[in-house]
């Protein structure tokens, strides 16, 4: 038995919060039941016609139970080993092109894997398993190869986790009406609340990790210790844009005492990473990006991506006044985060400036 060893604990059965919570899940549950009517008027694709997306959240009929590697066996007594060996005679299954690679080792459960999956990703699934009523796949089990050779960045991870039979929001969602989009994204706003009521102590990924998300340079940030190293560098992004004539509304020093506060984000939040099960309920799914930062962070990202009714309507939910300095002042340094994300302040620190002590890399 390897449940995660001494990565996460197994999942406890997380009570239902639509039949726990007759107060606050009333609502919900209604706009399931109108879901669930709605999913079962929708035409079912046949495996030749369907897009990549849907092929992950519906078994195509011409893959037979017995054409899963694993099928049948007690996922908690196979090896390791036997689990790796069974990834290239399984299903694979992508949500888009570029997608991280998940396997489907049985009807019930995929393994997600490769040099850019990370133990995190498994930490996070499990911390939030077991301190919200969040709706997203068991992490089974969880481990990292010691295979990294000249060139590689990073080991081989593997993360082995359930199955949600369901479908992808993006796939459906220009064919729901009005009422059933804002029940969704108010499903992923109370998502939002949950995730923000868990507070941490130590920025970036649960458990320790260069931060990756797109709110940093293209190769990461960190290891930050303390939310004072993360305000340092913001601080001297800042000054990066300073020295190529951008953001000069911003005075130096400017992202100071923004960051006291950690919460869990997702960071990920796009319709691809949100399943709509055969009953009508949410599934988030895709938490690699999870990490600890300010409850501004989140609300951050979606207003950094392309503008859509999805993420318009989830930025309504949050508040178009809530942290909006603090997210106007990150996104006016987004040159320093992406085309000047290799620049480091010329000739010039900030704890010259405020005083403010920072080391550089």
């Amino acid at each position: 038995m390897h449940l995660l060893s001494s990565l996460v604990p197994h999942r406890q059965q997380t009570p239902d919060p639509i039949t726990h919570d007759s107060t606050s899940y009333t609502t919900r549950n209604n706009k399931a039941a109108r879901l669930v009517e709605w999913i079962s008027a929708l035409p079912h694709p046949s495996p030749r016609s369907m897009n990549s997306s849907e092929q992950f959240m519906v078994m195509p009929t011409g893959i037979a139970a017995e054409k899963y590697p694993l099928e049948g066996r007690d996922l908690q007594l196979v090896t390791r080993d036997e689990i790796v060996k069974s990834i290239s005679i399984a299903p694979e299954i992508r949500l888009c092109e570029g997608a991280p690679s998940v396997a489907r080792v049985t009807s019930s459960a995929v393994v997600k894997w490769g040099r850019h999956i990370h133990l995190s990703e498994a930490r996070n699934m499990q911390y939030v398993i077991e301190h919200t009523q969040i709706r997203l796949p068991t992490v089974i089990d969880a481990w990292e190869v010691d295979d990294m050779t000249e060139g590689d960045e990073f080991n081989t991870c593997y993360i082995l986790m359930e199955y949600i039979n369901g479908k992808v929001l993006i796939d459906i969602w220009d064919e729901l009406d009005e009422k059933a989009q804002r029940g969704i994204q108010s499903q992923i706003y109370e998502y939002i609340c949950q995730l923000q009521n868990l507070h941490l102590k130590t920025p970036g990924p649960f458990g320790g990790g260069i931060s990756e998300d797109a709110l940093f340079t293209g190769y990461g940030a960190g290891p930050f210790e303390s939310p004072k190293d993360l305000e340092a560098w913001y601080n001297d992004r800042l000054l990066v844009c300073h020295d190529y004539g951008r953001a000069t509304h911003l005075s130096p020093g400017a992202f100071s005492g923004k960051f006291n506060e950690l919460v869990m984000c997702h960071l990920d939040l796009n319709q691809r990473n949100v399943l709509l099960d055969d009953e009508g309920k949410i599934w988030l799914i895709d938490w690699a990006s999870a990490e600890a930062y300010p409850p501004w962070f989140e609300k951050a990202q979606l207003a950094w991506g392309a503008s859509s009714s999805w993420r318009i309507g989830l930025l309504e939910l949050i508040g178009k006044e809530v942290h909006q300095d603090e997210i106007d002042q990150l996104l006016a340094i987004g040159f320093a985060l992406t085309t000047g994300g290799y620049a480091q302040p010329r000739a010039r620190s900030v704890e010259d400036i405020v005083g403010t002590t920072i080391s550089h890399p």
